[in-house]
C-alpha cells in the first residue's frame, strides 16, 4: 500500500471539520484567487514557491548513472520541503541512501517452511519488537500476550509500576499460562495449577513434598525476556545477550525525540487481521511507493508517489524511512496540473468535497501551504491541540520510519499510523496490526485508549470499527496480497527482483534478516552451506 494513502485520510475527517472547509469563509479569508491566502490558523499569505520541475537524476539514453542515483523527474522532497511555510523538523534534513545490490531476492524465503523456522530461530527470537502499548497495561497485574512465530510471552505492570515479560509457559510440563490479555493477581497453570505471582515467582506447587528437586532450586522463577519503553511503546526481545535497544533504535529514538512529540500520544483505533500472505509481502506492500500508479491511482493528482525519498542509512542497519509529498501531482501524469486542480483533488478524495466548490486559488499558489493550511484549522479543535507552529510537511505528508524487523511508526502528526507484523501458522499467513494515534489535547486530559478489534482471514478491514476510509484504501491492497503469494509459488523465475532506489529499503531487510540468521547460524556451529540457497546473493 502506497503509505501516504492512509496516513492522510486515516484521521477521517469529522462532518463539523467538512463543513469547515465547505464554508470556506471559516478558514480562508478572501477569494484566494491570486493565490494569496489568509487562513484562521495563521498561515503565511503564501509562502515560498514550490518547485514545478526539480533537480532530480533523471536518467537519459546512453546517460552515465551508476545504479541507485536515477531518480523521476519532478521535484524532491527536499525541494518540497525547502518551500514549506513553517521551520521543517530537523530529522527530515537527515536523509541518506547508498546502493544496495540489484540482484533477485529467493522467492523461496516468502513460501518455505524451513526459511520460516530459520526465521523463528534466528531472528525472531533475537530482535527488538513491540509488544504493546505501555496504556494496555495500566495497572499491577495487567498483561498482554505477546505471540510471535512459537515464541509467547507475557508482558505484565509490576507493583512498582516497571515492565516484565515472563515465557508463556510452565516450568512443569510447558503448557501455556495465560491465552488472553487481562488482569490477574497471579499466573496459575490450568493443567496442574503451578501459580507463579506477575513478579515471576513460584508461589504455589500443588504437592510440593513430591518435587523437592524443583522446591529448592533457584530456578522456579519464570525465565524473562528483556524489555525496554520508548513514547509510550513496550519493546522486547528474546536473547539475554542482545544489543541494547537504546543503540538499537538509536536513528528512529534521535528523530522521533528531537523532532516529533511521539510520546505525547494515545491511541484512537487498534486492529488486528490475519492476512493471506507471508508477513514480508504484507509489510513490503506498505513500505513502497511504487504501486500506486496502480493500486492506488485515486491518489495521483495530489500524491508525488515516483518522488518519494527512501533514506537507508549506513550507520543505522535497523532503521529506515519513506517520506512521499502530499498537496504535489504525480510525475505519472502527462498533463500539469494548477493549483487549483491539485487542490481540489485532495479536498474531493480527503474531505469529499465536490471539485469547484471548494477554496479558490491562483496560478502561483502553492497547493501544499493552502491545503495544510485547511487541514491546520480543521485539526486543531477537533484534537484540542495547537497547530499553528506544525510544518505543512507533518500535517500533510506520508513520513513512514521502519524498525527492523516489524515495527512501522508514521511521524507528523494527522494522527499518525503505526503498524506492526508478525508470522502467522504457516508462511502462507501473517498478523497486521494497525494503531492510529492522536496527541493528548493541550488540556491534558488523556482519553481511553481504544480497545483492539480482531478480524480473522475471512474479514474486511471495513468491519473494524472506526477505521473510516483508511479501510477502503487498504482493502485495495489485500486484493493483491494473496495474489502475490500463489505467483511466488510459481515454478517460472526463481527470484523478486526490487527496483535500486524505491525498494531499497525492502532489500535492506531481506539482507538485515540474513545477518541474523548466519550468525544464529555460527553460534549453533551449523554451516552456511545448509542456507545458501535461500540467502540474498551480493551485488
Amino acid at each position: 500500500m502506497e503509505p501516504g494513502a492512509t496516513a492522510r485520510y486515516s484521521f477521517s475527517l469529522s462532518r463539523s471539520v467538512i463543513l469547515l472547509m465547505a464554508m470556506k469563509s471559516a478558514l480562508i479569508q478572501g477569494k484566494l484567487g491570486d493565490g494569496r491566502a489568509s487562513c484562521s490558523s495563521g498561515a503565511p499569505e503564501r509562502g515560498p514557491e514550490m518547485p514545478r520541475t526539480g533537480s532530480q537524476s533523471v536518467p537519459e539514453p546512453g546517460g552515465s548513472l551508476r545504479h541507485g542515483e536515477a531518480r523521476s523527474p519532478g521535484p524532491s522532497m527536499q525541494e518540497l520541503l525547502d518551500a514549506d511555510t513553517r521551520a521543517v523538523p530537523v530529522a527530515l534534513r537527515d536523509h541518506g541512501y547508498s546502493y544496495r545490490g540489484s540482484s533477485d531476492v529467493p522467492r523461496s524465503r516468502y513460501t518455505s517452511p524451513e526459511f520460516a523456522a530459520l526465521e523463528a530461530e534466528y531472528m525472531w527470537r533475537a530482535t527488538w519488537q513491540v509488544a504493546c502499548r505501555e496504556d494496555e497495561i495500566a495497572k499491577t497485574g495487567d498483561h498482554v500476550v505477546y505471540d510471535v512465530a512459537d515464541e509467547s510471552l507475557i508482558v505484565t505492570r509490576q507493583a512498582d509500576g516497571s515492565i516484565r515479560a515472563f515465557h508463556n509457559s510452565c516450568l512443569h510440563r510447558g503448557t501455556r499460562l495465560r491465552n488472553d490479555d487481562g488482569r490477574v493477581g497471579s499466573f496459575r497453570c490450568p493443567f496442574h495449577g503451578w501459580t507463579w505471582g506477575v513478579d515471576g515467582r513460584l508461589e504455589d506447587l500443588p504437592c510440593e513434598w513430591d518435587f523437592p528437586h524443583v522446591a529448592g532450586s533457584p530456578e522456579t522463577s519464570l525465565p524473562e525476556a528483556r524489555v525496554a519503553r520508548w513514547c509510550g511503546w513496550v519493546f522486547v526481545n528474546m536473547n539475554p545477550d542482545c544489543e541494547p535497544f537504546e543503540t538499537y533504535a538509536a536513528k528512529l529514538i534521535d528523530h522521533f525525540d528531537t523532532s516529533f512529540d511521539f510520546a505525547n500520544r494515545y491511541a484512537t483505533f487498534h486492529a488486528v487481521k490475519e492476512v493471506p500472505c507471508n508477513w514480508k509481502v504484507c509489510m513490503e506492500a506498505f513500505s513502497e511507493g511504487y504501486h500506486s500508479i496502480a493500486t492506488h491511482p485515486q491518489i495521483l493528482e495530489f500524491a508525488g508517489d515516483a518522488n518519494s525519498e527512501y533514506s537507508v542509512w549506513d550507520d543505522s542497519p535497523y532503521v529506515s524511512r519513506f517520506v512521499n509529498g502530499f498537496g504535489v501531482q504525480s510525475p505519472h501524469l502527462s498533463d500539469t496540473l494548477s493549483p487549483q486542480q491539485v487542490v481540489d483533488a485532495y479536498l474531493e478524495f480527503a474531505a469529499r468535497i465536490p471539485r469547484g466548490e471548494g477554496v479558490r486559488v491562483g496560478d502561483e499558489a502553492n497547493p501544499r501551504a493552502v491545503v495544510a493550511a485547511i487541514l491546520r484549522a480543521g485539526m486543531a479543535p477537533r484534537l484540542g491541540v495547537d497547530l499553528d507552529g506544525v510544518s505543512d510537511s507533518e500535517v500533510l505528508d506520508a513520513i513512514l520510519y521502519h524498525l527492523f524487523p516489524a515495527f512501522a511508526p508514521w511521524a507528523g502528526l494527522g494522527q499518525p499510523l503505526v503498524y506492526r507484523w508478525r508470522p502467522g501458522r504457516t508462511p502462507d499467513t501473517c498478523f497486521m496490526d494497525v494503531w492510529r494515534l492522536a496527541p493528548i489535547p493541550d488540556s491534558g486530559e488523556v482519553p481511553e485508549p481504544a480497545t483492539c478489534t480482531r478480524l480473522d482471514l475471512g474479514q474486511s478491514w471495513k468491519e473494524a470499527p472506526r477505521m473510516g476510509t483508511l479501510a477502503d484504501v487498504f482493502e485495495q491492497d489485500m486484493k493483491n496480497l494473496p495474489m502475490v503469494q500463489a505467483g511466488l509459488k510459481s515454478t517460472g523465475k526463481r527470484g523478486v527482483s526490487f527496483g535500486n532506489y524505491q525498494e531499497a529499503r525492502l532489500r535492506q531487510i531481506h539482507q538485515t534478516l540474513d545477518r541474523f540468521i548466519l550468525q544464529g547460524l555460527e553460534g549453533d556451529g551449523r554451516s552456511r552451506a545448509e542456507v545458501e540457497p535461500y540467502l540474498v546473493p551480493e551485488g
